[in-house]
């Protein structure tokens, strides 16, 4: 059975809903922490934080095909939430931390939600140990994650020795890194979704087996609708 979950993201003016079909649990790299997480690359750098921005990010992070991730009118409404994320910012001194809170539902009668977790986005990664696995993955994506990993943990650096108010051609560095990381970020993420390796590999298999069959290739023999998504997927990302 899949597991559901609701996720509400929100500021000082607004405030929306969406509802994710499966995988809505916490743990692992397949986990909603990890999509939240990535979801924060495709969103607004702190101080600046809008609940319009990040709950589109939080949605072209998850949505995968018709039915899995759909905004809704109420969070509350769905009885059948195992879990319910809520995304906002925490104000300090002009700096925007983005927080996480994690609650479930209560199975004792006349209590209310559990909290799982509350905390920075960048804890909730450690706790729930949503990092990438990468023991099954193709080299290629394996460097794209290092690669992002090194320049999140550079500009984290940079960002604390400066205490937060980097000079103007600090700023600019870090600006730099933030860019080659949502860069690295996209690609990573237009590679999850579409899965090139496993389309190629279906369609060498389905190449290999007519040449062991010896008869005359017959186009509806090959993964076609497989590599045709693939390649409209390409085509888009070309023009993003």
């Amino acid at each position: 059975m899949s597991t559901r979950a609701t996720i509400t993201v929100a500021d000082e003016k607004d405030s929306f809903d969406i509802y994710q079909h499966h995988d809505g649990y916490p743990d692992g790299p397949f986990g909603l922490v990890r999509h939240v997480a990535m979801a924060r690359r495709l969103a607004w750098d702190p101080p600046r934080f809008e609940a319009a921005d990040f709950a589109a990010a939080i949605i072209a992070v998850l949505k995968d095909r018709g039915g899995s991730t759909y905004l809704t009118k109420d969070a509350e409404a769905h009885g059948d939430r195992d879990f319910h994320y809520r995304i906002e910012a925490l104000r300090e001194n002009c700096v925007s931390r983005v927080m996480l809170t994690i609650t479930r539902p209560s199975y004792e009668r006349g209590r209310g939600d559990v909290e799982v977790f509350a905390g920075e986005i960048q804890e909730a990664v450690a706790k729930f140990n949503a990092v990438p696995d990468t023991s099954v993955r193709p080299r290629e994506w394996q460097i794209l994650a290092d690669l992002e990993g090194a320049l999140y943990r550079a500009e984290e650096e940079i960002a604390a020795l400066c205490g937060n108010r980097p000079d103007e051609d600090t700023e600019k560095v870090l600006e730099d890194i933030d860019d080659a990381g949502r860069a690295v970020c996209l690609l990573r993420h237009h590679l999850d979704q579409n899965d090139p390796w496993t389309t190629l590999t279906r369609l060498e298999g389905a190449l290999e087996r007519l040449r062991a069959s010896g008869q005359p290739a017959q186009v509806t023999a090959l993964p076609s609708v497989d590599v045709k998504l693939a390649m409209d997927a390409h085509r888009r990302f070309q023009r993003d």
